[in-house]
């Protein structure tokens, strides 16, 4: 479910952030050592012998979801357009990977009861004792909830275990789109840092999560020279198949060689179970926006008739985008493994993309069959053998909070402007006035909110950065210098 509010984060231009709670577990257990529930719930037969649940404060709620997971809880409006959470920018199809919280439906909307399981917390293995299962198959597929830390921190305690255990690794990641697939080479090949590789795969404009949250696995894959693929389609195509659909992909010839090599040449229409998840996730999203738009507005837009002068509904627009994602990263998993035999791809992705193996690993093995494990967070999916072999159970670690300069931005035909300020802001406390266009901070020249993201990305309260900015006046402007100390 969704609601929108008014953002007020100072480094979002106009923000809006949409919110859900959509993946809703009681966390226990610790982060680094996450235990993990088999998909074979009602018969655990690991040996005993395995330490008690540690972390464990109580029993083990689940609230039970349907439909895809693992998309973040926060996406962003800028300039009254909004910001895609899944590399694309889209606006129609947000929380398309999420599920739906169960709290918030009635509790008669499952007509024949689903039976009760049982989870044993004496029972749970720690993360540990899968490795030697998991590196027994080509294509590892762990899933995620993108604003989570605990669950990157999962991915890389497996990336870790395998490589460990001599596996020659690659990474695909959902996070980095294909055609920026160069500047991830070059970053593992150590010929750019960090910070000039999220600049050039446009990181922060396609993505926008928080890159702290990947970094401990893009640290790790750099000094290990582990391959990181890029899945994701870009923005671009995803924006056609969400205005047209996809079958008007067929008949644009305005498209370039490099989005045509990322178009699927096959979709795979028929899971009926896959298409009932999302129909219900979309139907709870029509609710919504039911009550936040105007009445009889559609919140996807109007009527369009782009299949031959058939009318196209907003569920199969829905479908289409999520076709393309699916499709889309599976043919690009597909062709890496194809060509690098020796190596066991590890793929990074929202938990909506891979429960039950109806998104991308179902389609990838029908390009390439190969043995391969689902690894999913535990708040992702419902307690189901068929959603996953694993589940991964762990208390959330959040990320340490970033220092923030207390400011609204817009853009502007000159440049990235203050508009307002937040209550004890640190910039204006520093002299930083409304209209101030931002020129620099410390050493990196600001043109886009993207940069100043970058700026401020390992800036935690308190730390102190100089703010360039020009202030224009009545017949001429100057450029000023402020030092700011962050809040």
């Amino acid at each position: 479910m969704f609601t929108y509010r008014k953002n007020k984060n100072p480094e979002k231009p106009k923000a809006y952030t949409k919110t859900h709670p959509l993946s809703v577990l009681a966390r226990s257990a610790g982060v680094f050592h996450p235990k993990v529930i088999s998909s074979a719930f009602s018969t655990l037969d690991y040996p005993s012998g395995f330490s008690m649940w540690n972390y464990l404060a109580g029993a083990v709620f689940f609230t039970l979801l349907s439909g895809c997971s693992g998309i973040s809880s926060n996406v962003h409006r800028s300039n009254d357009t909004m910001l895609s959470d899944a590399g694309n920018d889209d606006s129609e199809y947000r929380g398309l990977h999420r599920g739906a919280n169960a709290s918030s439906r009635d509790a008669t909307f499952h007509h024949t009861p689903r039976p009760t399981r049982v989870i044993d917390p004496k029972a749970l293995p720690e993360l540990d004792e899968i490795i030697p299962r998991l590196a027994e198959k080509r294509v590892i597929f762990v899933g995620e909830t993108h604003t989570r830390f605990a669950d990157h921190m999962n991915q890389l305690a497996i990336i870790r275990g395998l490589f460990e255990r001599g596996k020659k690794l690659a990474i695909g990641m959902e996070s980095f789109q294909q055609p920026f697939q160069a500047s991830l080479d070059d970053f593992i090949a150590g010929d750019i840092d960090d910070a000039k590789m999220l600049d050039r795969t446009e990181y922060h404009e396609r993505w926008r999560y928080d890159s702290r949250l990947y970094q401990p696995i893009l640290d790790f894959a750099r000094e290990r020279k582990i391959p990181l693929i890029a899945l994701n389609v870009s923005s671009e195509i995803v924006k056609k198949v969400s205005e047209k659909g996809w079958d008007a992909l067929a008949r644009d010839n305005t498209l370039t060689t490099e989005e045509l090599a990322q178009i699927p040449r096959t979709v795979d229409r028929s899971n009926e179970d896959y298409e009932e998840r999302l129909r219900e996730i979309f139907r709870q999203h029509m609710d919504i926006f039911s009550k936040t738009t105007r009445r009889g507005r559609s919140p996807f837009g109007e009527g369009k008739k782009p299949h031959s002068g058939r009318s196209i509904t907003d569920f199969q627009r829905f479908m289409d985008v999520q076709l393309l994602w699916d499709e889309g990263m599976a043919a690009r998993a597909a062709k890496y493994v194809a060509e690098h035999p020796a190596r066991t791809l590890v793929v990074l992705a929202g938990s909506g993309h891979l429960a039950y193996g109806h998104g991308i690993p179902n389609r990838l093995k029908k390009r390439t069959p190969l043995d391969a494990a689902i690894v999913l967070p535990a708040d992702s999916v419902d307690p189901d053998p068929a959603a996953a072999d694993f589940l991964l159970v762990s208390h959330d670690n959040p990320l340490p909070r970033q220092g923030i300069l207390g400011i609204e931005l817009e853009t502007a035909p000159e440049g990235i402007q203050v508009a307002s300020f937040l209550d004890e802001s640190a910039a204006k406390a520093a002299g930083i006035e409304a209209r101030d266009q931002i020129r620099f901070i410390d050493e990196r020249p600001i043109e886009t909110i993207a940069d100043i993201k970058l700026a401020l990305r390992n800036k935690r309260p308190g730390d102190r950065v100089w703010m360039e900015v020009y202030r224009a006046g009545w017949f001429t402007g100057e450029d000023m210098r402020f030092e700011v100390e962050l809040r």
